[in-house]
């Protein structure tokens, strides 16, 4: 039910974004949330709980598209990737309160927790300006001025940053082409065919299969480490590994941050794969029954300077603003359709096959990745949104020697 309402919102969410700002879709993001939390604080009904999950996704369907191209169009070249990383961050730091709270209070208390958390959310963004794009776009040109002092600070040349929006508007404005053939342009082409594969891959990483099946991971291999402890470390260690990437994403580029991440975490999918054959053999020795954790600590570490945030960035970055939230909308749509089939078939997986070949598998897809990655994904860092469309259409950019290599 939570993929089902992701694919009804991550669509439309982007258009409605570019229709009636950001701000406002913000907004409305929250009240599936909250609707959410009425309905499972006082209903025991198994048709309106599962209602209410569809809700739940309808509202992280709609924030994961708002929230990329929220933060591309606040953020400048220097603090874009920086911004960019905090999505993943706070999607990580999400999974540990709950993991947290889930261990000491009920799901009705943890419910409410959520909805006052969402109720505060809405009620600051209430007094955040709307986006300078929009804003420009509806002739308010003091708010968009006023908008970009309060997003990038008072000492920035606003008089040159409103005429490039209105540029972009205008070359916009001139534009005839429909939906449909804007898609099939070489540059947006080029942009899904990078952030549809990267979310496809990183989904073949098996990252959401160890949230939801930790503490069944963990049963299985049968550490002296509870499988419940084990699971709220992992989710712990994620969230400090988010927290690190912020500070860690600006200073190298994003294909060389995705090589390290896919190549980090190939290993320690195939290290975990060879833990279970070798479980499955009965072969054992000094440590052995520390690999599990110390697999998934450095997994952790691998995909949260990578994987995890630079497809957040790139996915506000590598599209033209007319097409942005659609082409967002296609990328988290596909995210959660692969969600929703590497989750669903990995515990199939693990009895029918055996664990060690679900992590052989997981393993052969990151490699996989490191070819595609080589090949599908550009170089964005340091580049403005403008000159990302130009080399996507053809036209290539070289700032240095340093922006030719891997």
């Amino acid at each position: 039910m939570l993929a089902l309402g992701v694919l009804a919102t991550a669509v439309p969410a982007g258009y409605l974004a570019d229709r009636f700002g950001i701000k406002k879709c913000a907004i409305a993001s929250a009240l599936p949330t909250l609707v959410f939390t009425v309905i499972v604080y006082f209903t025991r009904n198994i048709y309106w709980l599962c209602f209410a999950r569809f809700l739940t996704g309808a509202a992280v369907g709609g924030v994961s598209v708002i929230g990329p191209m929220y933060m591309s169009e606040i953020s400048d070249v220097a603090l874009r990737g920086t911004l960019g990383s905090f999505f993943e961050f706070f999607i990580y730091a999400g999974v540990f309160f709950v993991s947290v709270c889930g261990a000491y209070v009920t799901y009705r208390t943890l419910t409410l927790i959520i909805g006052i958390f969402t109720l505060v959310f809405a009620v600051i963004f209430l007094y955040v300006p709307e986006g300078p794009t929009y804003l420009t776009r509806m002739n308010k040109h003091s708010e968009a001025e006023s908008a970009l002092r309060f997003y990038r600070g008072h000492d920035i040349d606003t008089v040159e940053l409103l005429k490039e929006i209105q540029e972009g508007i205008e070359e916009k404005a001139k534009r005839t082409s429909s939906i449909k053939k804007s898609l099939m342009s070489k540059g947006v082409l080029r942009g899904l065919v990078a952030c549809v594969g990267l979310t496809i891959f990183q989904q073949l990483s098996g990252v959401d299969c160890f949230i939801l099946y930790a503490v069944q991971i963990f049963q299985a291999t049968a550490t002296s480490i509870d499988a419940y402890s084990s699971s709220m470390i992992i989710a712990a260690v994620q969230t400090i590994s988010a927290a690190m990437a912020v500070f860690i994403v600006e200073k190298a580029r994003r294909r060389l941050l995705l090589f390290i991440s896919t190549i980090g975490s190939g290993i320690c999918l195939g290290v975990m794969g060879a833990y279970f054959h070798m479980q499955e053999f009965r072969i054992d020795f000094p440590g052995f029954r520390f690999i599990p954790i110390g697999s998934f600590t450095i997994f952790s570490l691998a995909f949260a300077v990578g994987l995890g945030p630079v497809l957040w960035m790139i996915n506000g970055e590598l599209f033209p603003h007319e097409i942005k939230g659609v082409a967002n909308g296609i990328t988290i749509s596909t995210n959660w359709i692969f969600t929703f089939i590497v989750t669903k078939t990995f515990p199939i997986a693990m009895v029918d096959l055996g664990a060690q070949y679900s992590f052989y598998f997981f393993a052969i897809c990151m490699a996989v990745c490191i070819v595609f990655i080589k090949f599908c994904v550009p170089e964005t860092k340091g580049k403005t949104l403008e000159e990302i469309q130009i080399e996507l259409n053809g036209r290539h950019i070289y700032k240095n020697q340093s922006d030719i290599k891997m």
